[in-house]
């Protein structure tokens, strides 16, 4: 998916004014004694692939020369993990490569000491006049920190211009629309139409733009396609809504961030996470197809069945019993 309406921001000394954590209340921290610059530790680091396209991208210079600036910096093999065509595109496209690089760099010395979940940091990739911002996340009482999906396998490394945090991948597609946004654009659409109409029937679409942050498991067209009777659904608002925020839950919970067991919903039952190893992530009779996929309140994973709220009570009990019948039978009618 190809970044839209980026512009890039003019790295200069103007961002070593105070540093954006300030705001938010963070201690600084004393620096370590470094003898090299971001480029020369990001060399002593073995991060070949991230210099080369540092160089590649015309931003070298201002990364060894200027700053402070902190870096979440991805290794080689994060580079070759990427999608094939992506990087022919990446390094064919300089204004494209330049938008992904300035992403993984935030202004000013920012420590592991001042990370916390949730905490969203300005890249210095400005879209809009606005920057992007790289969301920290913190799991399993902080054993795994995240930057935007992408684990953090290194910290504080530090230079003289500033400090280099270790990722495990390229934080891309970057984040640069919210859930209802992205789910529209060209490239995605045509696989979530029918999520969108739901969102919009149900009347759902400000609470899926707002801040959240929120994790929506995404069925794909298909999904919906084995549902019976779903233009009836449609028109039934209650239900409708049962059913979509059963999908939803608080917080940017990543795939790093997952285990197996239950999660509360937005709706207010649980799902069931089943992370079966190298096989894959189920959630209830759903698998996850594509997972992280960042948006700027949250993050979407992409599921290939509806998932299916326990039974709702008292007056809902009827409709939602004659929806499940039909949506079984159907299933059942499927396999025969």
């Amino acid at each position: 998916m190809k970044l839209l309406l980026i512009a890039i921001f003019c790295v200069s000394q103007a961002l070593c004014a105070p540093s954006w954590f300030v705001k938010y209340g963070l201690p600084e921290k004393e620096h370590k004694q470094a003898d090299k610059d971001l480029v020369e530790l990001a060399e002593d680091l073995g991060l070949k692939l991230l210099v080369g396209a540092l160089k590649e991208a015309g931003l070298a210079d201002t990364i060894k020369n200027k700053g402070p600036f902190t870096i979440f910096a991805p290794t080689d093999k994060a580079f070759h993990d990427l999608p094939p065509l992506f990087i022919w595109e990446l390094f064919r496209n300089k204004t494209l490569l330049a938008a992904v690089l300035t992403y993984h760099v935030i202004s000013g010395d920012v420590y592991s000491s001042q990370l916390k979940n949730e905490l969203l940091a300005p890249s210095l990739l400005m879209v809009d006049n606005k920057a992007v911002d790289i969301r920290v996340n913190i799991y399993d009482g902080g054993k795994v920190v995240t930057a935007t999906g992408s684990k953090v396998t290194k910290v504080d490394q530090n230079a003289t211009n500033g400090v280099i945090h270790v990722i495990d991948r390229v934080m891309y597609p970057v984040p640069v629309y919210d859930i209802v946004a992205t789910l529209q654009v060209e490239g995605m659409k045509k696989q979530f139409s029918t999520l969108v109409t739901a969102v919009q029937a149900a009347g759902l679409v400000e609470t899926l733009q707002g801040a959240g942050p929120f994790t929506l498991f995404a069925p794909l067209n298909e999904a919906f396609a084995k549902v019976p009777n779903l233009p009836d659904i449609l028109k039934n608002k209650t239900l409708l809504t049962d059913i979509l925020t059963y999908h939803v839950v608080r917080g940017t919970y990543y795939s790093a961030g997952l285990s197996s067991g239950a999660v509360k919903t937005v709706e207010g039952k649980d799902i069931q996470i089943d992370i079966k190893g190298t096989s894959g992530v189920m959630v209830n009779n759903a698998r996850v197809v594509y997972a992280d996929l960042a948006v700027s309140n949250g993050v979407i994973h992409l599921i290939d069945a509806v998932l299916l709220p326990p039974k709702m009570p008292c007056s809902k009990a009827t409709q939602w019993t004659k929806f499940k019948d039909a949506f079984v039978m159907g299933r059942m009618d499927e396999k025969l």
